[in-house]
């Protein structure tokens, strides 16, 4: 396929240029039966599917980020204003209401900045990407695309969010360089690595919670209802207004064992030049991630067609997801 030919805006249309020539129906008739079976690859095999099939997630995300301008007047504007409200609001919350302050005499806004860059990457994934299967339906049952992509591929809206932000950061660093002759950033490719690793992670375990969330909202809304109440908790058992080390016995333990701390704090520790990770705690997140995204793969795999309503299910299965 042409990347460069595709040019449409909407799932039906994209739809329409990606699928497969429909065969001939005088040939039909020389082909023997066949059993259709169902069909659960195995991690590996999904992961090798999914490789060979990535020249289709540019199309699918920028059809489903069209998708999204398309429906408000001010199309792009509202990506700008969702993501920075939240930058001013929490900003002025946790430096002037609750008295943050943050490490090494930087801006507490900056360090705000750079602790919400590793939250809004998760959260606005997570919750973009639960309705991705509701945006995409019409494509992915035209066109054979690797459902665990379906999610990854949805969340190009949440992508650039996190990009506006970086670039916000990548401002505001150069600001204070010239004018306060301090430079707010680790550039040692070892601190570099430790960022970049971090809000990996983030995107990682939206993706793979999404693997489970996105097929079941589009089987019930309530999906999307238990993860609009259950991520403000979430907000505030991960550290982000605060260093993590303000954090003392069973509430420092507390926020390790949520996997998304870790992550928040490697971001830190290379664009701000603070934060603490220790050793175990990331250990611990990095297998919890990683246990999500491969449990989702199988979520996927084995069920994610028939909740979707892309293969009818057996009479006995229709409860397990009632």
């Amino acid at each position: 396929m042409d990347g460069g030919s595709v040019t449409s805006t909407t799932p039906d249309s994209l739809a329409s240029e990606l699928r497969t020539t429909t065969r001939d129906a005088t040939a039909a008739t020389e082909l023997e039966p066949v059993e259709i079976v169902d069909y659960h690859p195995s991690l590996w095999q999904t992961l090798k599917e999914s490789y060979r099939s990535r020249h289709l997630i540019w199309h699918v995300a920028v059809t489903a980020l069209n998708a999204y301008f398309v429906k408000y007047r001010l199309g792009p504007t509202w990506i700008v204003v969702n993501t920075f409200m939240g930058v001013i609001g929490w900003s002025l919350i946790g430096g002037k209401v609750a008295n943050f302050h943050a490490p090494n005499g930087m801006p507490y806004w900056l360090y705000t900045l750079v602790g919400l860059m590793g939250w809004q990457l998760f959260q606005s994934t997570l919750v973009i990407s639960a309705r991705s299967f509701l945006r995409l339906r019409s494509l992915i049952k035209e066109v054979y695309f690797p459902l665990i992509l379906v999610p990854i591929a949805g969340s190009s809206q949440a992508l650039v969010r996190f990009f506006l932000l970086f670039i916000t950061y990548v401002i505001a660093v150069t600001y204070y360089w010239f004018h306060d002759g301090i430079f707010y950033a680790q550039l040692a490719p070892k601190y570099v690595f430790f960022s970049a690793a971090g809000l990996l992670l983030c995107a990682t375990l939206a993706w793979g919670v999404s693997l489970w969330t996105a097929p079941l909202t589009a089987h019930t809304r309530d999906v999307r209802m238990l993860i609009r109440y259950v991520t403000p908790f979430l907000f505030f058992v991960t550290p982000i207004l605060y260093p993590i080390e303000h954090l003392h016995g069973k509430t420092r333990l507390i926020a390790e064992l949520n996997p998304l701390s870790s992550p928040v704090e490697m971001a830190k520790i290379g664009l701000t030049g603070a934060g603490s990770v220790r050793t175990v705690a990331a250990v611990w997140s990095l297998f919890a991630i990683l246990a999500v995204f491969a449990s989702g793969i199988w979520f996927m795999n084995r069920y994610g067609a028939r909740v979707v309503g892309l293969a009818t299910p057996d009479e006995d299965d229709d409860e397990e997801f009632i």
